[in-house]
């Protein structure tokens, strides 16, 4: 009953905001076609030296990338649970059971985005790259290990923004755009958002995957529990 709701209420939102993106992906390949992956292309942005040297500019692809699920899913969780929450306390839910459904809510949105993302940059790539291309560019490891670091990523944004909407609504977009932001312009290699980064990942110290798994799995634990303690409004 939980999923059916928040599916159709952020439905809309997923439609249109993944489709504007993807099509902006498929014109920017038409119009300025290169030998150079879109995936590269897009997740690309001012290196550590560029920044040191003043050379900066704001990487919007990337940016977008990044924080769009945060738009998609919004307050959602709580309009859902304000007109269900009669319903869900009839049914003998535990306030972690709620919990642990919206978090799989959000790993199903973050698993959807990236699907509908990713099979969009593999098909223009294949189609400007060709197939042989595509592996001379050694791309399928290059996209496993993306993706990899895209879902950690997107979902710890994604839990880091209910966690403040918790503090208050005004900080649901507005913390993890600013994170984002700040990476844009940070030099600091502990944060790893960095590893989004095509001219960054390279440079970063090897155990920031590591890192960044733990910090996602903390991070969900932590919602799960602290929503527990907390009494749904």
């Amino acid at each position: 009953m939980q999923f059916e709701y928040l599916a159709s209420h952020v439905l809309q939102r997923f439609l249109w905001l993944i489709g504007i993106y993807v099509a902006t992906i498929i014109i920017l390949k038409i119009r300025f076609h290169s030998d150079t992956s879109i995936l590269e292309a897009t997740t690309n942005g001012p290196s550590f030296e560029m920044i040191k040297a003043g050379q900066l500019y704001l990487p919007i692809f990337w940016i977008l990338l990044l924080v769009l699920p945060t738009f998609i899913i919004g307050d959602s969780f709580n309009q859902i649970h304000q007109r269900l929450f009669s319903q869900i306390k009839s049914q003998r839910f535990t306030k972690n059971q709620v919990g642990l459904i919206n978090l799989s809510f959000l790993v199903l949105l973050v698993l959807g985005y990236m699907g509908v993302v990713q099979i969009t940059m593999i098909l223009v790539d294949l189609t400007s790259l060709g197939f042989t291309g595509f592996l001379k560019h050694n791309l399928i490891e290059y996209y496993l290990t993306f993706n990899f670091i895209l879902f950690m990523s997107l979902l710890s944004l994604l839990i880091l923004q209910q966690l403040c909407g918790w503090i208050a609504k005004i900080l649901l977009l507005l913390v993890p755009t600013l994170l984002v932001v700040y990476t844009v312009f940070s030099i600091n290699t502990l944060n790893p958002l960095n590893l989004t980064m095509a001219s960054r990942r390279m440079v970063m110290p090897h155990t920031s995957i590591i890192e960044l798994l733990i910090g996602s799995l903390l991070l969900s634990i932590a919602y799960v529990s602290i929503y527990g303690k907390l009494e749904m409004k």
